[in-house]
């Protein structure tokens, strides 16, 4: 079970939405499968949101539609933030035509494919045997050349060839293969093996197991010494160049002979048909990404890449780390690609980059972690990508504060990490204006002690004003939570208790005195 399968499809729906609104914000990865953050609702305050991409019903959000382990679509929306692929998949999904997969039209096509153009939903239906059919038939016979009857005969024993082999073709198909040389005879046994490898129907995708042998040394001799002689070329091609195949690992290679085998024109259509498949494989629940990494691996052996397009495809597929891990080790200078991978982060403002730092980690791996600006690339992008602050402690023991604070502000505009930024460096001159620039005050609720000493005035403003203006929201137990957070702040700044104690006067005295609900849930908040 995912998020999105958790989640009903309005939901989905809704999520997708607001992430496409761009309502997500300051995340931060807890551990491999938790990741946290925040989405605009219908509330001045964003809610928290936290899930778990290994257990959907641990996630957690403050919203209260989530009550219940329900997945709610603030939820979906921080997924689709930290996993952009899965929201263009879900894009893709809404814009395609499956769900017509089988109407009338597509039924009525299909005939007409199956049967060359005889449409028996058309021409059976009210035919009447004219009265000199049979004599006709016979004149018409006779008038047909040896030539004519046998393209004929073959025309319509192709219409289903099914019956076809078992009613006329079984027998002598039998003593064809008999009576026939080692090539044909082994082809013949390769086919069907293939055909048990690429018998995997998308609805019960269970991988099988994808490191299974394709072919023997013996295949390898035999498929060699076939294609030398130049006799059943055809067949080989048509046993071998199956799309499906390649999700296999040891389709390699059979990649690497088609490379040196076929020319660009051939071996680019291939690369065209795996290229398809692979798309039509993102449209289904697959959990595992090695079925989609081998065919990424083997369109690599196919297709000669220049370095920079290399590097793009790296980025592009950057979840499949399968495929990133082959093709770093099997680059001959891998250093180069590296700087080009560099460069396409920054250029596409880290596109999927919740995995460029498992990608820089190959990278960094293949160096025996010896390379100084990989290993600095390596911490900056973790902070970078993911907001992982314990990076910038890492980077803090060969950079200044000042140093790390420059390259930083120089790579990103994104508030949210320059927030993880200052609070973490203790610079709170730069955080608070940070925040009262960017229309997200309510921040000031979390970062409240690190600025409370230099701007206790301007903090206790702002929260006594956001404190009424929640209040005059609704009357709701909800709101009152929500209002009373301001107050649980203000009892942070200097003097604290007594502000606190002056509001609580205040409501005594207000129309909000015989609000029981309110003061229940100030106390649960302030707790003085």
């Amino acid at each position: 079970m995912s998020i999105l399968t958790s989640a009903s499809s309005s939901s989905v729906s809704r999520g997708y939405d607001y992430y496409k609104e761009h309502k997500v914000h300051d995340i931060n990865q807890i551990n491999d499968n938790e990741f946290e953050g925040y989405v605009d609702g219908s509330l001045k305050k964003p809610y928290y949101v936290k899930i778990n991409i290994n257990h959907p019903r641990k996630s957690q959000c403050d919203c209260p539609h989530a009550n219940g382990n329900i997945t709610c679509k603030h939820m979906v929306a921080l997924f689709f933030e930290l996993f952009p692929d899965e929201a263009e998949d879900y894009n893709s999904w809404l814009t395609s035509d499956f769900d017509d997969e089988y109407d009338e039209d597509d039924y009525d096509d299909y005939y007409d494919d199956e049967y060359d153009g005889y449409n028996y939903l058309k021409n059976d239906t009210n035919f009447e045997k004219s009265l000199f059919f049979d004599m006709v038939l016979d004149k018409y016979i006779k008038s047909l050349s040896r030539e004519e009857l046998q393209k004929l005969l073959k025309k319509e024993l192709l219409k289903n060839e099914e019956d076809t082999y078992y009613n006329y073709l079984k027998d002598v198909y039998n003593k064809f293969l008999n009576n026939s040389d080692e090539s044909l005879v082994y082809l013949e046994k390769l086919n069907k093996k293939v055909n048990e490898f690429t018998n995997i129907h998308y609805y019960d995708y269970n991988y099988k197991k994808f490191d299974d042998i394709l072919l023997t040394p013996y295949d390898k001799r035999m498929i060699g010494k076939i294609y030398e002689d130049n006799i059943y070329t055809k067949q080989v091609d048509n046993i071998l160049l199956v799309p499906k195949l390649a999700v296999y690992s040891k389709f390699d290679w059979i990649a690497t002979f088609y490379r040196n085998e076929k020319s660009s024109k051939k071996i680019n259509d291939f690369i065209d048909e795996l290229q398809n498949y692979f798309n039509s494989l993102k449209h289904y629940s697959i959990k595992s990404t090695i079925p989609k990494s081998n065919i990424l691996i083997n369109i690599f052996l196919l297709k000669k890449y220049p370095i920079e397009q290399l590097a793009l495809s790296l980025l592009n597929n950057a979840k499949y780390l399968e495929y990133i891990e082959y093709v770093i080790k099997h680059t001959k200078d891998y250093k180069l690609l590296y700087k080009e991978f560099i460069k396409m982060i920054e250029k596409n403002y880290f596109k999927n980059k919740i995995y460029i730092p498992k990608v820089l980690a190959i990278f960094y791996y293949l160096s025996n972690y010896d390379d100084k600006k990989l290993e600095f690339n390596y911490n900056l992008y973790n902070f970078l990508c993911l907001g992982n602050i314990e990076y910038l402690r890492y980077l803090s023991f060969d950079l200044t504060k000042e140093q790390i604070i420059k390259i930083i502000e120089d790579k990103t505009k994104d508030i949210n990490l320059l927030i993880k930024l200052y609070n973490y460096f203790n610079e709170d001159k730069k955080l608070y204006n940070l925040i009262l620039n960017s229309n997200r005050k309510y921040m000031f609720l979390q970062y409240v002690e690190l600025l409370k000493n230099n701007y206790s005035k301007e903090l206790y403003d702002y929260f006594y004003n956001e404190f009424y203006l929640t209040l005059n929201i609704d009357k709701k137990r909800e709101i009152y939570n929500k209002a009373a957070e301001y107050l649980g702040a203000i009892l942070k700044l200097k003097d604290g208790e007594k502000l606190v104690n002056n509001i609580i006067e205040e409501l005594k005295k207000s129309d909000f005195k015989k609000c029981s609900a309110l003061f229940e849930e100030i106390d649960n908040v302030v707790k003085i």
